[in-house]
């Protein structure tokens, strides 16, 4: 089943915990902190591979990278998580479900986008030693990983598009022009997703998609086409597929409204018009019909899926058109922004304060084993982080109390 829709949530592996450990040999009654570093965890990534068609090949909704091991005693590092690589069609623009924020568009093979961080490892004990601090015993526990729900979207990367009604003849006239083989059958709505075809003119070749039929209303939902209108958005050249047999100039018109409400840029697309099944009329009913559909400015060629009428050249006026138009441009996924939430110091009452740091909350929260003894590592964390400039500007005195991240601490001025 094809799928050009999806949406999944990616989960990056936690980091391996530190390790608070010490020496412990014979005849060393007093070795010192040997607590190895927990391993990083894994990243998620996205990774293009032209043999994957659809995102129903993608089996699963939640992806999870690999955890890091925690570190060990006796200095021995944790193992890092194995980064999840999950491969997805050539085209697939990524979403950030929950902003809309754009993050990648895969378009070259083997092209990779980081879509989940592997959280960090800790470190452990034996990275805390000071002079005055000679047996620590707390370390770091490892970084959660990202999370992140994302939108994937499909878009078929094609030179040209048949844009047409169900049973205008758009899989006939792919199967005629190329090797591919869609389903065909006389009754509306064969085409139940895109095909693609690639067409040879001598050594020269470009892709056609067959955009499944779009009716009108299409561009507020009716039908099918808004589901596959998407598709267009690639394509350098709009080919639209006419059944002689019906009236082609409205037929014309009513799909020309549609893509035009869907996106008005793709009117202004390079297009050609294939009058189709015109083995079923006779030389003058083509030629009447062909001068009433080039008043609506586009050139037409009668063609016959049936009998190969009139296809050698239409294959040849597509090629030039190709090779005369750039690939479209699209929006570019904006550059990840970093962002870091300000410092903010709040008196919650007199001689009780609140510090407000995301960043260091969440570097508080890793800290693991005795706190007490991580007093005097904390204080110059919290020296580093502007934390202690940030009290004495709200007027914090000796011996208030100050809050941050769940914990309490009793403020003590730099060089009291």
């Amino acid at each position: 089943m094809f799928q050009d829709v999806l949406l999944i949530t990616v989960a990056a592996g936690k980091g391996g915990d530190g390790a608070v450990s010490f020496r412990r040999e014979k005849f060393v009654p007093k070795g010192g902190p040997d607590g190895g570093d927990g391993g990083r965890g894994g990243s998620v990534y996205l990774r293009a591979r032209g043999g994957v068609d659809s995102l129903a090949e993608l089996s699963k909704r939640t992806y999870k990278a690999e955890d890091g091991e925690h570190g060990q005693g006796s200095g021995r590092h944790g193992r890092a998580g194995r980064d999840l690589y999950i491969e997805v069609p050539r085209g697939t623009r990524v979403f950030d479900a929950d902003t809309g924020e754009l993050l990648a568009d895969l378009l070259e093979e083997g092209e990779t986008v980081l879509v989940a961080r592997g959280g960090a490892g800790g470190r452990g004990n034996a990275h805390f030693v000071t002079p005055t601090r000679q047996a620590p015993r707390f370390a770091e526990a490892g970084e959660e990983g990202e999370r992140r729900r994302l939108r994937l979207e499909l878009l078929l990367i094609a030179d040209v598009g048949l844009v047409g009604y169900p049973n205008a003849g758009k899989s006939s006239l792919l199967a005629a022009t190329t090797r591919a083989h869609p389903k065909i059958a006389p009754y509306p709505f064969t085409t139940l997703s895109p095909n693609l075809g690639v067409v040879e003119v001598g050594e020269k070749r470009f892709t056609l998609a067959d955009i499944p039929g779009i009716i009108e209303g299409a561009s507020q939902g009716r039908g099918l086409g808004l589901e596959f209108l998407r598709h267009i958005a690639r394509t350098r050249v709009l080919l639209y597929v006419l059944d002689a047999t019906e009236n082609p100039l409205e037929t014309l018109r009513t799909l020309r409204r549609e893509v035009g409400a869907y996106d008005r840029g793709l009117l202004l697309r390079p297009s050609l018009v294939a009058l189709n099944k015109v083995d079923l009329l006779s030389p003058e009913e083509v030629a009447e019909k062909v001068r009433a559909l080039q008043e609506e400015g586009l050139p037409v060629l009668p063609v016959s899926a049936l009998t190969g009428e009139g296809l050698p050249l239409l294959k040849e006026t597509l090629l030039a058109l190709v090779e005369a138009t750039p690939p479209p441009e699209l929006p570019k996924p904006a550059p990840p922004r970093q962002e870091v939430a300000p410092l903010e110091v709040v008196a919650l009452e007199e001689g009780v304060y609140e510090v407000r740091a995301p960043e260091l909350e969440r570097y508080l929260s890793r800290i693991k084993g005795d706190l007490q003894e991580a007093a005097g590592y904390l204080q110059e964390v919290f020296r580093r982080h502007g934390v202690e400039a940030a009290l004495r500007a709200k007027g914090a005195r000796a011996g208030d109390t100050v809050r941050i991240g769940g914990l309490e601490f009793e403020y003590i001025p730099e060089g009291v």
